[in-house]
């Protein structure tokens, strides 16, 4: 049977508790969403290593991994958006002379290319373990998306200046997502109605950070999270409560995606 809708969820500050777990009550939402005829996906940053908790927890089985750039469906992978190695080689060298770490993402690999403080920072502060050092990676294997690892804000522009053909989500204290210009996503959005034809379908989208703004203003109702931040509310269709306080159970409800 043809769906009804998509749903897409960002995780962390969204589908997640501050555990990043998911509750009961939301396990048991997204079984009802999925029997009214809606497919939810996962819409995150993160890649498909880092959710493979999520995807056993729940029903869902489809996900827009590290930003859009790397998508399956049903299982299967639609999608994936590879960052020239050139530009992969440049982003290790500033942040090489910079003393900084660079995590390095594949469909199904993280490596940092060096260990330090900040690193371990960035990846506790989503409960996950810090990756393996190989700052080989990317040499031969698809890279998909970075990560600047650095916790002083003030030093992220000479990247922004350096790199203009990158995009650069900071979405946590510890670290910027970086990933090809023009990309995000909403990019992922359209690559996925695209590779699996349902152009027509209605598109619903939840999220709360910097890289959530595009995906809330592509969909048709954007729902953001009374705990994100200003510019992802501004652009938003209906603000819910919070991640913590029953938030998207509320904005499904308020759309009718569930009783």
């Amino acid at each position: 049977m043809k769906p009804n809708a998509l749903v897409f969820f960002d995780l962390d500050g969204t589908l997640l508790n501050e555990e990043s777990l998911v509750d009961e009550e939301v396990k048991e939402a997204l079984v009802q969403l999925k029997e009214k005829g809606a497919i939810p996906f996962i819409a995150t940053g993160r890649s498909p290593l880092e959710i493979q908790h999520v995807l056993k927890d729940t029903v869902i089985d489809s996900f827009l991994t590290l930003n859009g750039q790397y998508i399956q469906y049903e299982g299967k992978e639609v999608y994936r958006n590879t960052i020239p190695k050139t530009l992969v080689e440049g982003l290790k060298q500033m942040t090489g002379e910079n003393e900084m770490a660079l995590s390095l993402y594949t469909s199904d690999k993280i490596r940092a290319t060096r260990n330090n403080p900040t690193l371990k920072k960035a990846y506790n502060f989503i409960h996950e373990n810090p990756p393996e050092i190989d700052a080989t990676l990317g040499e031969e294997e698809d890279v998909l998306m970075m990560l600047i690892i650095n916790e002083d804000a003030t030093l992220d522009q000479p990247y922004l200046d350096a790199f203009p053909e990158l995009s650069f989500y900071r979405n946590t204290p510890y670290s910027m997502d970086t990933v090809i210009k023009g990309h995000s996503k909403a990019t992922g959005i359209d690559a996925l109605i695209e590779a699996i034809d349902m152009k027509d379908l209605p598109l619903y989208a939840f999220g709360d950070g910097s890289n959530d703004k595009e995906m809330i203003e592509r969909v048709d109702y954007g729902v953001a999270m009374a705990n994100g931040i200003e510019e992802v509310k501004n652009v938003a269709d209906y603000i819910t409560s919070s991640n913590t306080e029953g938030g998207l159970i509320e904005g499904l409800k308020h759309y009718n995606l569930i009783d």
